[in-house]
């Protein structure tokens, strides 16, 4: 705008010099060319004084911008770790809530299972404590950290009380005696046995793990003690019968001096039980006993077979291992049967894969035109290929004979249910032809016929623990097997540089 004003003045003066430079034209000219060119330097010393001071505003600017650009991306990173931090701080938020809630629980159900699981004896002496904390903890719902404060206190409790119990812990308290009248005297807890001394010094014994419903644990008299219980309570010394039955086996010991061999006990009844055995019942289990003698024999050859070739393959590997630094030597039969001089060698499956893939090679470089010793493509596919196909002979041998297992697995149960089955069958059977129920009656018939059952278990559970074991020899022994073949294939290709088609050897249906 300041451009074209002066432009305009200096055209307005230019007219107004016209009329008095009229006279002297070349004057008049001079003056108004040196006007102009006046008025236009001026012109553009102002235009470049006015540019210098736009481009000094652009750059300021530009230095603006940028900084707000850099204050903008460090303002953008700062809410990045601010959300990031609070996402972090949110999921802790949780976990400690998590926390909280599972140890909340976990400490009100110890002091439930506490009072449930402690001794009648101690009833006296921890249960009002253990419930005015329960009451508290409740009332503290809202309070967190209080809640949780007042749910240790029962864990440091029962803390306290184990170290009481270990150590033997002795207090007063009344028990539940004879003629349903309470006894007052000590108690003394030595791990899972209470015992127990009357004040007055005349009765003394054990506390069996029972609930008489009085509050009060029952009170089992051991009148042969001679006193040591009571002593043993009041001087803190001596010896005392530590029963891990919680007092079972005391009581049963007073019943029957003694005692008596449960597991000949149990032998035993399995006789009474095969008296009663009826015909079909015989049947089910003589089948067991034929899959039972059929199963283990096949589990043991099977067992003593892995054993040898695993013995085998660990002596081929042996000398496998020096004879693969020169491949080569499978072309001299002299040196490659170094492999096969001991018999265990010849049982191990390295082996057999080993002298197919030596043979291969044997007959395709000897077929190879004289002076190049080498193999196709197509030779080492097919060398491959038979290597596979032994692989698959192998785990037909290896696997030959499981399936008498599968077959005690799968039915010694079948075949014990059914002989169960006919057995309560004829049982009700028979009941019912009599017209009379009589517990007697029916449980020697109901036991000899769940004795099969039993049969059949005893064939499938062992059957079920020698299958799954040989089958995971034979998976590993097959998987080294595997592994060996591809060995084998890259140290072939590594010794036997690959031919031309035309030169390698043609092989015919005759010559195979």
């Amino acid at each position: 705008m300041k451009f074209f004003t002066t432009t305009l003045f200096v055209f307005a003066t230019l007219g107004m010099q016209a009329f008095s430079f009229a006279q002297d034209p070349v004057a008049e000219a001079k003056n108004r060319i040196t006007s102009a060119a006046d008025a236009l330097s001026k012109t553009l010393n102002e235009n470049g004084d006015m540019r210098r001071f736009l481009y000094n505003e652009i750059n300021t600017l530009d230095d603006e911008v940028i900084a707000l650009a850099k204050e903008l991306r460090a303002l953008e990173r700062d809410e990045e770790m601010r959300t990031i931090k609070i996402k972090t701080l949110e999921k802790e938020v949780e976990q400690r809530k998590a926390q909280y809630k599972y140890s909340a629980d976990m400490l009100n159900q110890y002091s439930k299972a506490l009072i449930s699981r402690m001794h009648p004896a101690e009833y006296q002496i921890y249960r009002e404590n253990v419930a005015k904390i329960d009451q508290s903890a409740l009332n503290s719902v809202n309070e967190p950290v209080k809640e949780i404060d007042e749910r240790v206190k029962v864990l440091t409790l029962g803390l306290q009380r184990l170290g009481e119990i270990a150590g033997g812990h002795k207090f007063s308290g009344k028990a539940f005696g004879f003629a349903g009248r309470s006894i007052e005297g000590s108690f003394l807890l030595v791990g899972p046995s209470v015992f127990f001394a009357a004040a007055d010094k005349i009765s003394e014994g054990i506390c069996p793990m029972s609930d008489t419903g009085s509050g009060y644990p029952a009170f089992v008299s051991i009148n042969k003690s001679g006193g040591a219980i009571g002593q043993a309570i009041a001087t803190g010394t001596g010896s005392l019968p530590l029963d891990g039955t919680l007092g079972k086996a005391i009581i049963a010991e007073m019943k029957h001096p003694g005692g008596q061999n449960k597991a000949l006990e149990h032998v035993m009844l399995f006789g009474d039980i095969a008296k009663n055995m009826m015909f079909d019942g015989w049947i089910a289990i003589a089948i067991c006993v034929l899959m039972i003698a059929v199963g283990w024999t096949v589990a043991a050859r099977k067992l003593l077979y892995l054993n040898k070739i695993e013995k085998g393959n660990h002596d081929f590997m042996r000398e496998w291992r020096k004879l693969a630094t020169d491949l080569t030597t499978l072309e001299r039969n002299a040196d490659a049967q170094k492999l096969s001089e001991t018999p265990a060698m010849k049982r191990s499956p390295f082996y057999e894969i080993y002298q197919i893939g030596a043979d291969e090679i044997t007959d395709r470089v000897n077929s190879v035109k004289q002076g190049h010793k080498g193999l196709s493509g197509r030779s080492i596919q097919a060398i491959r290929a038979a290597l596979d196909a032994g692989l698959v002979n192998l785990q037909h041998k290896l696997t030959n004979g499981l399936v008498y297992l599968t077959i005690s697995i799968a039915g010694g149960p079948y075949v014990g249910l059914l002989g169960t089955v006919v057995g309560v069958m004829i049982t009700f059977a028979i009941i019912s032809k009599e017209g009379e129920v009589n517990v007697n009656a029916i449980a020697p018939g109901i036991a000899s016929a769940l004795l099969a059952t039993v049969a059949g278990l005893i064939v499938a559970i062992p059957a079920l623990f020698a299958y799954s074991y040989l089958n995971n020899r034979i998976k590993n022994i097959t998987s080294e097997v595997k592994v060996f073949i591809d060995e084998f294939v890259s140290k072939m290709a590594e010794f036997y540089p690959q031919v031309n088609e035309a030169e390698a050897p043609k092989f015919t249906d005759s010559e195979n």
